[in-house]
């Protein structure tokens, strides 16, 4: 069933993306496939497995702020989050092609 969620999600992405070609709508677009995953992940994983992955991605968002800062010296929104965004669905997106194979996962 979550694999036809996903296959569906994916023909409206191209559909809403050939009607408007615009940067903002594959911004949009890239927000929903996060959260998609996300909750995906979170009904194969359930509550208690979901905290790693969920810890996991923090320790991303944490890692881009401090290497921006590094390289940049400086802070910027603007910079960070397209970056986060592209990595958080990548991210996303391995951790839900892990969950499909969670039923092993011990019971807490």
């Amino acid at each position: 069933m979550q694999l036809v969620i996903v296959l569906l999600l994916w023909a409206l992405t191209r559909l809403v993306r050939r009607i408007n070609p615009g940067a903002r709508v594959r911004r949009v677009c890239r927000y929903i496939w996060v959260f998609v995953f996300w909750i995906m992940s979170f009904i194969n994983l359930g509550m208690y497995w979901a905290a790693y992955p969920i810890a996991l991605w923090m320790v991303l968002a944490l890692g881009l702020i401090f290497i921006q800062l590094i390289h940049n010296h400086e802070f910027i929104y603007r910079r960070y989050w397209p970056v986060f965004w592209n990595w958080s669905l990548l991210y996303a997106g391995i951790v839900f092609i892990a969950s499909l194979f969670s039923g092993n996962l011990p019971l807490v």
